[in-house]
C-alpha cells in the first residue's frame, strides 16, 4: 500500500502548487503586482512551509499514528484554504484604509503586505510544511527502505507540483477561473485527508520489526544503520552538521537560479502566463526526477553512502556539480536567441499552429537550460536528509530539519537575487556568483569530510576572493554580449532568423540604453539611419515610427481634449513617455501623477525626450513607483483624466488592467465630467478578445467612444455624457505643443482629429454583445490573448470594428442656426461616407493587400471625392514608407560557368537596394537562384543624393565582378574550356564582394 501513499502525496503537491498560484494572484490584486509585493507574498508562503517542517519535524517522534495526523493536516489545509477565500473578500475593506494612511511609503506598505499575508497564509502553509516529516515518520515505521521512500515521497510530491502547475496554467485557470480552481484544490485536500484517516483507522500498513525502540525510527540501509556507526564515534562529525548549512545554501542558490533564469529566458520564450508555466514546470520536473533518481541510486549502490564521510563527500560533490552545470548553462545563454529561433523555425516547418510552435519551443528552451541543474538539486535534498538521519536523527526529524533549512535558504535566495543581485550586478554576474557559491560551498562541505581544515577554509577564502574580484571588476570574465540581449526582439523573428541577419542587426543597431531592473529588462535601441524602439523583456513596446507615435499621442491628447478643463491627470505606465508628455502640453494641467512599476523604464523615456517634451523634467509631474491599479485602489484622489498605456494583454499580469474590476476602479476615480482612456491593440488579439475588452469597458462607463488609429484602438469612457464642441476643440488643438504633436500624425485640426472616431456608446455595446466579460476571477483575456501571438489578426479585427461605425453627429454640441446645422450635417455625412471607403482601404492595408486593385481603387476614390481626408493621407504615407522599404532591384549581372560535371550553369548576381531611412540604404548582393547573400554594404548620404550614391556603388561592384569573371574566363579558355569552373569562380566573386563591402 506504500505506492498508494505516493499517489496521495502526488495529489497533495498538485493542490499545493495550485494554491500558490491562486493565492499569489488573489493577494496581488490587493497588494499590487510589483516585484516587492509578489515577493512578500511568496516569502510568507515559503516561510509557512519552513515553520511547518520545523515544528512537525521536532515533534514527529511523539506521534503515535502519523498517517492519521497526515490526514488531519490535509483536511486542515483544505479548511484554511476556505478561510483564505473568505479573508480575501474581506481584506480590501481593512487593508485599503490602512494603506491610505501612507499610500506612497514603500516600507509601510511592505509591512502591511507581510502582516496581511501572514494572517491569510501562515496556518495552511505551516500545515503543508509538516506533511513531509509526518509521512517520512510513517514510511520509516512501515518499511526497511525508508531512505528510498523519502526520496520517492519528495519526488512524487514535486511531480504533483509539476502536474498542478500544468493543470493550473493550461486547464483549470483558463477553463474554471480562480475560485473554482481553489475549490478543486480544496476538494483534493479533503479527499487526501479523508482517505488517509480511513486507511489509518483500518491499519492496512503492516509495521516492520526493527532493533530500535518504537519511538526512534531511523533510516535503515541495506548494510546496517549508519546512525549506529556514527554514535560509536567519539563525537559527532562537523561535516554532518555542515550539510544543514549546505542544503540551506542549495536552497538559496536554487531559488536564485529560478528567478534569474526565468528573467532571462522570458526574453525569448515570452512573458505570457503559459511561458511562465512552462519554465516552472521545467524546473520542478528536474527537481522531482532528481529526487526519485537518488532513491534508485541508493537502492543500486548502497555502498556510496556506507559511511558518514562518503555520504558527506557525495553531497559536496553534488553541490559542486550543481554550480558547474549552472555555469555551463550561463555560458550557453549567450546564444539563447539564436537557439530559440532555430527551434521555432524547425517547428514552423511541421505545420503546427503558431501557438503550438511557441509552446513547443518554450518547452525545449526551458528544459534544455533548467533541467540538469534542477535534477541535481532534487537529488541533494533526500541525500541531505539521509545524512542527517544517519548522524543520529530520526527520519521525520531529519527531513523536517533539512526542509526547514532548505526553505529558509530559498526565501533568502529569491529575495536577494531578485532585489539586490540583479539591481547591483545584473543577471549574468548574479548567475556567476550563485554558481561560485555552489562550487565553493560544495568543496567546503566535501573537504570537511577529509578533516583538512587548511584546504577546506582555503577553498572558502578563495571563493570569497573570486566573488569579490568579479563584483569589483565589472568587465572581468564576461560571457554574454549584452548588446545581443538589448537589441533582440522576440516579436520580430525575421530580423534574427539567420546568422547573417543577426550579425547585421548587431553591427547596425545602436543601444541607447539598457538596464536589468527588478521588474523587467528594458532597452532603447536605434537602427542606424532608421527607427528607434523601446524594448521590454525582448518585445517592442513603443517606437518613433509614425504609427507608434500616432497611437501614443492619441492616448495622451484624446482624453485631454474631450475633457473641458483637465487639471489633475493620472497616467498608468511610462513607456516611451510620449503619452505622458502629450498630457503636459495642455495649459490647464496642474498635476500629473505617473504610476510606473519598473523604475528603469525612466531611462528609456529619456532617450525619447525629443518626442515626449522632456516630460521627466516637468515640475508638474509626480512619479509613484507602484502597480498602477494598486495605486488607484489605495488613493483617495480623483482625476479629471485617467489614461492607460499598459503592455500587451498577453503579458502575464497585464490582463488585470483589462478586467471589469479595473475599469470600475478607474470610473470611481474620475471627477464629474472626467475622461478615462485605454489602449487596445488590434494586433495579436482575436475578434473575440476585442469583443471581450469592449464589452467589459462598456459595462463600467455609462458613456463610451472608440477611436481607431493605424494598428490600435483607443477606448474612451466617462460617467457623464461626452459632448464635443468643435469650435472649442479647434481652438485647443491649435495651442502650442498640442498642434505640433497632432499635426505630425495627420490629426492637426478638429476635422482631422474627429475623422478617426469609429463608434460611440451604442456601437460599442452592440459590438461587445456576445463577448465574454473579463473579470479578475475568470482571467479570460490573459489566457486567450497568447493564442494570437504572431498571428496576423489586424485586418479581421479592423473589419469587425468598422461594421459598427456610427455617425459622429449625435456626439457633437448642436450647432446654432438652421444654416449652420445643415452645413454641419452635410459635412458629417460626407466624412461618414469617406470613412466607409477608408475603412475598406484600411482593412486591405492591414491584411497585406495594399498592392491590390481594390486598395488602389478605394484610395483613388478618396482622393477624388475627399482630398485631404486625414486618415487616408496617413495611410498614403504608410504605403510610401512600405514601398520605399521594399527591396528593389538595381541591376543584375549574369555569369556563365561550368559545374563539376562539365555542364553549363548560369549564375545571376543581383544588386538589391533596401531602404533603411531617408539618408541610409543597404545594397545587398544576392544569387538569384540560390538566394545566397554574398554581402551587403550600407550607404549613408543626404536625402537627395542617396539614390545616386546607391546606384554608383552597385555599378562599381558589378563592374569589378565582370573584370574578375573575365580573368577566370581567359584562364579557362587557355585550358580549352568554354567557361570558367563554377567553384573557383564563385569563390572569386565572393572574395571581390567581401573586399568591397568590408565583410558586411
Amino acid at each position: 500500500m506504500i505506492p498508494f501513499l505516493y499517489l496521495l502525496f502526488f495529489l497533495s503537491g498538485a493542490a499545493a502548487l495550485a494554491y500558490q498560484v491562486v493565492w499569489v494572484r488573489s493577494l496581488q490584486l490587493i497588494f499590487g503586482g510589483s516585484h516587492f509585493a509578489v515577493t512578500a507574498v511568496l516569502s510568507v508562503f515559503m516561510a509557512g512551509l519552513a515553520l511547518g517542517s520545523h515544528l512537525l519535524g521536532k515533534r514527529v517522534d511523539t506521534l503515535r499514528r502519523p498517517l492519521r495526523i497526515y490526514g488531519i493536516l490535509e483536511v486542515g489545509i483544505g479548511g484554511f484554504a476556505v478561510l483564505f477565500l473568505l479573508l480575501t473578500e474581506f481584506y480590501p475593506y481593512l487593508y485599503l484604509p490602512l494603506a491610505r494612511v501612507a499610500e506612497e511609503n514603500t516600507l509601510y506598505l511592505s509591512f502591511l503586505r507581510v502582516v496581511f499575508s501572514v494572517i491569510a497564509m501562515i496556518v495552511p502553509t505551516t500545515l503543508m510544511g509538516g506533511t513531509l516529516p509526518v509521512l517520512t515518520k510513517f514510511a520509516s515505521e512501515h518499511s526497511r527502505e525508508a531512505g528510498e521512500h523519502v526520496s520517492f515521497l519528495y519526488g512524487f510530491n514535486t511531480l504533483g507540483a509539476v502536474a498542478g502547475t500544468l493543470l493550473a496554467g493550461f486547464v483549470l485557470l483558463p477553463k474554471f477561473g480562480v475560485r473554482d480552481t481553489s475549490a478543486i484544490a480544496i476538494a483534493t485536500n479533503a479527499f487526501i485527508g479523508l482517505a488517509s484517516i480511513v486507511l489509518a483507522q483500518r491499519r492496512v500498513f503492516p509495521e516492520v520489526e526493527r532493533a530500535e525502540s518504537s519511538t526512534d525510527h531511523r533510516f535503515v540501509a541495506r548494510e546496517g544503520s549508519l546512525g549506529n556507526r556514527a554514535r560509536e564515534s567519539a563525537s559527532p562529525s562537523v561535516s554532518v552538521e555542515m550539510v544543514l548549512w549546505g542544503i540551506g545554501i542549495s536552497g538559496f542558490c536554487a531559488l536564485g537560479y529560478e528567478v534569474l533564469w526565468t528573467r532571462i529566458l522570458s526574453m525569448v520564450v515570452g512573458a505570457s502566463v503559459y511561458s511562465f508555466t512552462v519554465m516552472l514546470v521545467s524546473f520542478l520536473t528536474g527537481i522531482a526526477l532528481g529526487s526519485k533518481a537518488f532513491g534508485f541510486f541508493i537502492r543500486g549502490y548502497p555502498g556510496a553512502c556506507r559511511t558518514p564521510g562518503r555520504a558527506v563527500l557525495l553531497f559536496g560533490s553534488v553541490q559542486v556539480l550543481i554550480g558547474l552545470t549552472a555555469l555551463v548553462v550561463t555560458y550557453y545563454i549567450r546564444d539563447l536567441p539564436s537557439h530559440a529561433i532555430r527551434i521555432q523555425n524547425y517547428l514552423l516547418g511541421t505545420g503546427i499552429s503558431e501557438f503550438e510552435v511557441r509552446q513547443g519551443a518554450n518547452f525545449a528552451i526551458a528544459f534544455s537550460h533548467m533541467f540538469v541543474p534542477a535534477f541535481l538539486m532534487g537529488a541533494a535534498f533526500p541525500l541531505a536528509g539521509k545524512i542527517r538521519a544517519d548522524g543520529g536523527k530520526s527520519a521525520g526529524d531529519a527531513i523536517g530539519e533539512v526542509l526547514t533549512y532548505n526553505t529558509i535558504g530559498a526565501i533568502l535566495g529569491a529575495a536577494f537575487s531578485g532585489f539586490f543581485l540583479v539591481y547591483l550586478f545584473g543577471i549574468e554576474r548574479s548567475l556567476q556568483f550563485l554558481a561560485l557559491i555552489n562550487v565553493g560551498g560544495g568543496v567546503l562541505i566535501a573537504g570537511s569530510a577529509w578533516k583538512r581544515p587548511v584546504a577546506t577554509w582555503g577553498t572558502a577564502a578563495a571563493t570569497a576572493a573570486v566573488i569579490a574580484a568579479l563584483a569589483l571588476t565589472p568587465g572581468l570574465w564576461r560571457m554574454w554580449d549584452l548588446k545581443y540581449f538589448a537589441i533582440y526582439r522576440n516579436n520580430t523573428r525575421g530580423a534574427f532568423n539567420t546568422d547573417f541577419n543577426m550579425k547585421d542587426a548587431m553591427e547596425n543597431t545602436d543601444v541607447l540604453y539598457y538596464a536589468e531592473g527588478v521588474q523587467a529588462t528594458v532597452s532603447a535601441i536605434k537602427v542606424k539611419g532608421g527607427s528607434q524602439a523601446f524594448i521590454t523583456n525582448g518585445r517592442i513596446e513603443a517606437s518613433n515610427q509614425k504609427e507608434g507615435i500616432q497611437c501614443q499621442y492619441t492616448l495622451g491628447h484624446l482624453p485631454m481634449l474631450l475633457n473641458k478643463n483637465p487639471k489633475r491627470v493620472f497616467v498608468l505606465g511610462t513607456g516611451s513617455g510620449m503619452t505622458l508628455g502629450a498630457t503636459t502640453v495642455h495649459s490647464s494641467v496642474e498635476e500629473i501623477v505617473l504610476a510606473e512599476i519598473e523604475p528603469k523604464v525612466l531611462g528609456v523615456a529619456r532617450t525619447f525626450s525629443r518626442y515626449n517634451h522632456d516630460v521627466l523634467d516637468n515640475p508638474k509631474l509626480r512619479i509613484v513607483f507602484n502597480d498602477g491599479r494598486n495605486y488607484l485602489m489605495t488613493t483617495k484622489k480623483k482625476f479629471d483624466v485617467i489614461t492607460a498605456d499598459p503592455i500587451h494583454p498577453w503579458f502575464s499580469g497585464a490582463g488585470y488592467l483589462y478586467t471589469t474590476e479595473y475599469f470600475r476602479l478607474a470610473a470611481e476615480h474620475l471627477t464629474p465630467g472626467g475622461i478615462a482612456c485605454q489602449w487596445l491593440p488590434i494586433y495579436e488579439l482575436s475578434v473575440d478578445d476585442l469583443k471581450c475588452v469592449v464589452k467589459t469597458f462598456s459595462r463600467n462607463f455609462r458613456y463610451t467612444m472608440l477611436w481607431l488609429t493605424r494598428n490600435d484602438a483607443e477606448l474612451v469612457g466617462s460617467n457623464d455624457p461626452i459632448v464635443i464642441d468643435e469650435q472649442d476643440l479647434e481652438r485647443r488643438i491649435a495651442a502650442p505643443g498640442v498642434l505640433d504633436d497632432l499635426k505630425s500624425v495627420d490629426m492637426g485640426s478638429a476635422e482631422d482629429f474627429l475623422a478617426y472616431f469609429v463608434m460611440g456608446t451604442r456601437g460599442m455595446r452592440e459590438f461587445g454583445e456576445g463577448g465574454v466579460l473579463n473579470t479578475d476571477d475568470n482571467l479570460y483575456l490573459e489566457f486567450s490573448a497568447p493564442m494570437s501571438m504572431d498571428v496576423p489578426t489586424q485586418g479581421r479585427n479592423a473589419h469587425a470594428l468598422y461594421r459598427y461605425r456610427e455617425s459622429l453627429l449625435p456626439y457633437l454640441l448642436p450647432a446654432s442656426g438652421r444654416a449652420a446645422r445643415k452645413t454641419r450635417i452635410e459635412r458629417i455625412e460626407r466624412n461618414f461616407r469617406s470613412g466607409q471607403t477608408y475603412a475598406l482601404a484600411h482593412v486591405l492595408f492591414l491584411s497585406g493587400g495594399y498592392r491590390t486593385p481594390e486598395f488602389a481603387k478605394a484610395m483613388g476614390e478618396l482622393e477624388r471625392s475627399h482630398p485631404g481626408y486625414a486618415p487616408a493621407d496617413f495611410l498614403k504615407g504608410e504605403v510610401r514608407d512600405l514601398a520605399a522599404g521594399t527591396p528593389t532591384l538595381i541591376r543584375s549581372e549574369k555569369f556563365f560557368l561550368l559545374d563539376a560535371a562539365g555542364r553549363r550553369v548560369t549564375v545571376e548576381i543581383s544588386a538589391v537596394k533596401v531602404r533603411i531611412g531617408e539618408e541610409r540604404a543597404a545594397v545587398v548582393f544576392v544569387d538569384n537562384r540560390t538566394r545566397k547573400i554574398f554581402g551587403q554594404k550600407y550607404i549613408d548620404a543626404e536625402k537627395n543624393a542617396l539614390e545616386g550614391s546607391v546606384s554608383r556603388y552597385a555599378e562599381d561592384v558589378l563592374a569589378n565582378l565582370k573584370v574578375g569573371y573575365r580573368r577566370e574566363a581567359d584562364l579557362a579558355e587557355r585550358a580549352g574550356k568554354s567557361f570558367p569552373p563554377a567553384d573557383t569562380t564563385l569563390r572569386k566573386i565572393q572574395e571581390i564582394i567581401t573586399s568591397m563591402t568590408g565583410g558586411g
